[in-house]
């Protein structure tokens, strides 16, 4: 595995449906691929596993990985702070 992914990096899909979102690392699961949330299609109740070779790291936000930590944080407001990362349009 070249990428090694932890918890609060941001990454770029670059391959599937899913293609060009940005999501953020909210884990890694038991096999090392990594979980994943876009607070938009892939919210809290409903995170995505990801196969590590179909994504791109762009940075590691602790400031939007403890938002995801909040309870009182919403979907809304991690899809709104992975925004800045976003170069292109879904």
């Amino acid at each position: 595995m070249n990428n090694q992914f932890t918890a609060g990096d941001i990454v770029k899909s670059v391959a599937g449906h899913d293609k060009n979102r940005i999501f953020l690392v909210v884990s890694i699961d038991k096999i090392g691929y990594p979980v994943i949330i876009d607070g938009r299609f892939r919210v809290r109740n409903k995170l995505k596993t990801k196969n590590p070779k179909h994504l791109v790291k762009l940075a590691h936000d602790e400031a939007v990985y403890n938002k995801f930590l909040s309870p009182i944080a919403t979907d809304t407001e991690i899809y709104n702070a992975l925004k800045v990362y976003k170069t292109d349009k879904e």
